[in-house]
């Protein structure tokens, strides 16, 4: 791509959802023009990571991080099952302001490592960290000069040992569990991506109990925000987020599977529903891979939203999925529009 891309060139956020098969990829553009990568899955057919480099990073705005410009603001990490970080090796060439994911550096956070199995790419994503610092963080916003308005994020997680109290029976709902929360808000819509966050570890984390945990960025300057990027304060709680402001798109959590619905999440939302749902689908290979709750796909799950799939107008839609192949781009547009396209060839959404 020679040309420079209207989406770099405006104010509106654009979110990526790649179709990755049995994993999570998800690319946020900020209004000013940083990038975060959520999760790091891929297919044999597709790989996020090289899309994003080829076509998303070379008219991104470096993010300044200490003394170096680094090519993305921030990678979160939601969990180290497979299917999340099958890209781990590539993230390597990337440079990246903070890297943030469970981890095993201090005790009050360390995840239990014995408890995932030993995948080829669990040492690779061990590694990431090794030469991080801690805490885990959001983006300091540190310009007096340049606002955002109404643009704002948090990363919200329970320690993963008060995971294994609520988990102590089952090491995958542990990992599961141990899940980073990316919120993400401009204007009067927002994005909710849980990972495979488990009903258990919702209804502990809405309601701040022990272990629970917050970062958050406004991109408008004031000192009150000093320190919500790296400590856990007095920032908005996800559940206070919900109540007031609603929720406009859901990653349905743990890929639309019926055993992490969470009654709790929806609940919180005010109206009792997001507009939309957006389920990264795992295809069903094998009669125990489970099935997509049917109440994403109904008025129980979503009050419903027009969308493009195809270049054809779609009504109503309760949810979309990558199941059928489609990548998806969601656009929050700073006149406070929303628009969802679906592509089975991502570059088509390059140029929405």
């Amino acid at each position: 791509m020679n040309n420079i891309p209207n989406w770099s060139k405006n104010t509106d956020t654009y979110i990526w959802v790649f179709n990755v098969g049995r994993g999570l990829s998800v690319f946020v553009r900020t209004p000013n023009n940083h990038g975060m990568l959520y999760d790091l899955g891929a297919s044999d057919e597709f790989s996020p990571i090289d899309f994003v480099e080829e076509h998303i990073l070379p008219h991104l705005t470096k993010y300044e991080a200490g003394n170096a410009k680094q090519q993305l603001a921030q990678v979160v990490i939601s969990h180290p099952h497979a299917d999340h970080i099958s890209e781990v090796e590539k993230l390597e060439k990337l440079s990246m302001g903070l890297l943030t994911c469970p981890h095993d550096k201090n005790e009050d956070e360390g995840f239990d490592f014995d408890a995932i199995d030993d995948h080829a790419n669990l040492k690779k994503y061990r590694a990431l960290f090794e030469k991080r610092t801690l805490p885990l963080q959001t983006i300091q916003y540190k310009s007096k000069y340049t606002t955002v308005i109404q643009a704002e994020y948090g990363i919200y997680y329970i320690r993963p040992p008060e995971v294994r109290e609520i988990h102590s029976d089952s090491d995958h709902k542990y990992g599961n569990g141990c899940s980073i929360l990316f919120y993400y808000k401009y204007g009067p819509n927002s994005l909710l991506i849980p990972g495979d966050m488990t009903p258990e570890c919702f209804a502990h984390l809405l309601e701040e109990e022990n272990g629970s945990e917050k970062r958050y960025s406004i991109f408008s300057y004031s000192s009150k925000f000093t320190n919500w990027h790296s400590e856990t304060t007095n920032q908005p709680s996800l559940k206070d987020q919900l109540a007031e402001y609603g929720l406009t798109i859901l990653l349905a959590p743990h890929h639309g599977l019926e055993s992490c619905y969470s009654e709790e999440l929806y609940e919180a939302i005010i109206g009792g529903k997001p507009r939309l749902v957006v389920i990264s689908e795992k295809r069903h290979l094998g009669e125990n891979d489970g099935t997509v709750d049917g109440r994403y796909q109904s008025e129980e799950g979503a009050e419903g939203m027009n969308v493009t799939i195809e270049g054809e107008a779609e009504k109503n839609r309760y949810s979309v999925t990558t199941r059928n192949g489609h990548h998806f781009l969601i656009k929050f547009g700073s006149d406070k529009t929303v628009t969802v396209f679906g592509e089975s060839d991502p570059l088509n959404l390059l140029d929405k």
